[in-house]
């Protein structure tokens, strides 16, 4: 009896032996946390006066309507940042922004070094260089391409739309009807410049910067719009009226809260 209780202690501590043997020569390897992003993020919020904008419902006031909002998408070009010595350092990245009710959106800038910034700006749409270059050639991955912004480019205008608006107003006759702005040209592009703001990018970390886009002031700042039958569409031909009223809005929509 004492033999045999021997021989399976000596096979238990054969089996344990052999298990940390393998164990030890297990030839997967051990994975390493990865490190934290460098990066700025630009938080960006869209609003409608003091209130996070939400799409769908008609439930906006602007001074001539009641508006509801179903599309916003933009882009934002090359965001660029200044350092103390008044030089700019830029991104080559362009986002395409897809507004979601679901809010905020998130854009993560990578190719920027680590430093103190002053201010930043950006373009809200395309430059001239890269709105008529074909967009095939881009990765998908890419903001510009065409499986990211395909319908944010028009075939027919040989471009990209920089910043388009659809939802619903009500009309006088308390009728839900539909309006469609699409913005862009080269000389639509618009360039946001932020004032004085403090941006400390630091080796292995996200480094967050909050912008608040403002739709109330798309129809309300300076030019007070009214959406009618004869002014609800718009998508930027040579010698549309609304169009240059309406970039003109555009220029204020932006806000950098500290």
């Amino acid at each position: 009896v004492k033999t045999k209780r021997m021989m399976k202690s000596n096979k238990l501590l054969f089996l344990i032996l052999l298990a940390g043997l393998l164990h030890s020569c297990d030839p997967r390897p051990v994975p390493t946390p990865k490190p934290n992003p460098t990066s700025i993020d630009l938080i960006i919020e869209h609003r409608f006066g003091t209130q996070r904008l939400q799409l769908g419902d008609v439930q906006y006031n602007t001074l001539n309507n009641d508006i509801g909002v179903d599309v916003l998408d933009y882009y934002i070009g090359k965001p660029s940042f200044q350092k103390p010595d008044g030089s700019w350092v830029s991104s080559s990245s362009y986002f395409l922004v897809k507004a979601q009710s679901n809010q905020p959106d998130t854009l993560r800038i990578t190719d920027i070094p680590v430093g103190a910034y002053t201010k930043m700006r950006f373009t809200l749409g395309v430059d001239s260089a890269d709105n008529h270059a074909d967009p095939a050639l881009w990765p998908n991955e890419h903001g510009l391409s065409l499986m990211n912004g395909g319908l944010m480019h028009w075939g027919w205008n040989a471009g990209y739309i920089f910043f388009k608006l659809e939802g619903r107003y009500r009309n006088t006759a308390s009728q839900n009807r539909g309006f469609s702005y699409h913005i862009g040209r080269d000389d639509l592009i618009s360039k946001i410049t932020s004032p004085p703001i403090d941006i400390q990018h630091e080796e292995g970390k996200s480094t967050p910067v909050r912008i608040n886009l403002h739709i109330d002031r798309f129809f309300n700042q300076p030019h007070a719009h009214l959406i009618s039958d004869s002014s609800y569409f718009s998508h930027s031909t040579i010698g549309d009226a609304l169009t240059p009223i309406l970039h003109g809005n555009m220029q204020g929509m932006f806000e950098f809260p500290q």
